[in-house]
């Protein structure tokens, strides 16, 4: 990063208003860049999101969260060390990140040196000691402390009116949120755009347990507590992270080619585990229908929540502890987590996919054909379109609705009636292995469609994603 005269820097900025230096102004001296190698798997193209813009920031790219947490459960109170590696899009002298209001920061720095942010709502800006151009890296470390609270985010669904990290009586704790809601317990850009890679250690008392997303890296005891450390080595989206702190006992499976498992549960969710155990058998039968699991673990946490695919590790809770919501939770890693939207207008690319083999997996093991779940599927979809709008164009407030479940679903089985299972399933294997952990639009899977088919899909797609009422088959 290049070091200016500060004289010079403030003079600029006071006399152009803008967090821009001047073409003209010449570096004097110059900072050891950011070795940004070490986190190219981390790499993106950030947007800004055409139904959520109050959160992301197109202008950075985050490589590399390290998170240091710490849960207090007497008092509901999390203490950080947040240490993101990110590069600049564009030449920019402040960094804005998603972050929320509740937390109190301690202390900022940028390339080891102290600075003072503004935290204004849910917005944290940190000027920068020197300008960045486009493509320099920089690395900034937020300490902060408090109570989090998670976000009301007008939506309909009732599990999602609350986003972000929650707390009970008890001091348990976790954290689901999709769309946003990340920025509630670590400064983040709050977009599914910006993937990133993590390592996450979350500290909590003896007798508790600290889940996050990626692969767990064990634990260490120190006094009266212990901390519990995740590794994500593929990108992970904001919303797909994990936070939650409870009375877990963990238990060990293998999938197939041994990929390890672990299962999160607590003694009142006993009961769930005969259905937790058969994520092997679910891995197995995903495999054959869209080739290799993504990731190097994978695993299942049994919160007070509902259900969300938080990669790596399933979050479910409740009613949700169920052999079709696990194989949906599941399912999502290939369709979601390993190729997902680049923003949230194409949410539907995470669900109709997940809605299918959902579908197909009642099917093979429930009474009933496929066809004959996708005849009643179309009776549904009809009434959630009129009341939600067509799957690519939803309402606002309907984020996540079943319409982007039922509509895309059954657009999916008008491609497979057409080129039959063989194609169909060797399609639904192709997109995923080529696309592995990138960010898609409708544009691009359009496209793809057509020439991996050799047919014309696009009028059946715009019209399952576009009308107001159910296309005819």
């Amino acid at each position: 990063m290049r070091r200016f005269s500060l004289l010079v820097l403030v003079a600029a900025l006071a006399a152009t208003g803008s967090g821009v230096a001047s073409a003209a102004t010449t570096p004097l001296t110059s900072d050891p860049p950011v070795n940004l190698a070490p986190y190219a798997k981390g790499r993106s193209q950030p947007v800004r999101d055409p139904v959520f813009p109050a959160y992301g920031n197109p202008s950075i790219d985050v490589l590399h969260y390290g998170l240091t947490l710490a849960w207090r459960p007497a008092r509901r109170s999390l203490t950080g060390t947040a240490t993101l590696t990110l590069r600049a899009m564009e030449p920019i002298s402040e960094i804005r990140l998603d972050f929320g209001r509740a937390l109190k920061i301690d202390e900022v720095t940028v390339g080891g040196r102290p600075v003072k942010p503004k935290h204004r709502l849910d917005d944290l800006t940190i000027p920068l000691p020197a300008p960045l151009s486009a493509d320099q890296g920089a690395r900034v470390v937020v300490r902060y402390h408090g109570v989090p609270k998670p976000h009301r985010s007008g939506q309909r669904r009732s599990d999602l009116a609350l986003l972000g990290l929650r707390s009970a009586a008890d001091g348990s704790a976790w954290a689901l949120q999709e769309p946003f809601g990340a920025f509630t317990w670590f400064p983040v850009n709050d977009h599914p755009s910006d993937e990133a890679l993590y390592d996450v250690a979350i500290t909590v008392p003896k007798g508790w347990a600290g889940v996050a997303h990626g692969t767990y890296r064990g634990r260490s005891e120190k006094g009266r507590t212990v901390t519990y450390r995740w590794e994500s080595a593929d990108p992970v989206a904001s919303y797909l992270t994990l936070f939650t702190a409870d009375r877990y006992r963990m238990h060990r499976a293998k999938g197939p080619r041994g990929i390890p498992i672990t299962y999160w549960v607590r003694r009142e969710d006993g009961w769930a585990l005969p259905v937790v155990r058969r994520m092997p058998e679910m891995l197995r039968w995903m495999e054959k229908k869209a080739g290799p699991y993504p990731f190097p673990s994978a695993g299942l946490v049994a919160t007070s929540g509902s259900g969300m695919e938080t990669q790596q590790m399933i979050t479910l809770g409740g009613r949700y502890l169920r052999a079709e919501v696990v194989l949906h939770e599941l399912a999502h890693h290939w369709f979601g987590n390993s190729v997902g939207p680049r923003t949230w207008q194409d949410v539907w690319l995470n669900e109709g996919f997940a809605m299918y083999f959902q579908i197909q997996w009642t099917a093979d093991h429930n009474p009933g054909s496929m066809n004959d779940h996708m005849a009643d599927l179309r009776e549904r979809e009809k009434e959630v379109r009129e009341q939600m709008g067509p799957p690519g164009d939803y309402r606002r407030d309907w984020f996540a609705g079943s319409n982007v479940y039922y509509g895309p679903a059954l657009m999916l089985h008008e491609i497979r009636k057409r080129i039959g299972d063989k194609r169909f399933f060797a399609m639904t294997r192709a997109w995923v292995q080529e696309h592995r952990n990138t960010g898609q639009d409708r544009a691009s899977f359009t496209t793809w469609v057509n020439q991996h088919t050799g047919e014309d899909f696009t009028e059946l797609i715009d019209a399952w994603l576009d009308s107001r009422t159910s296309p005819r088959s």
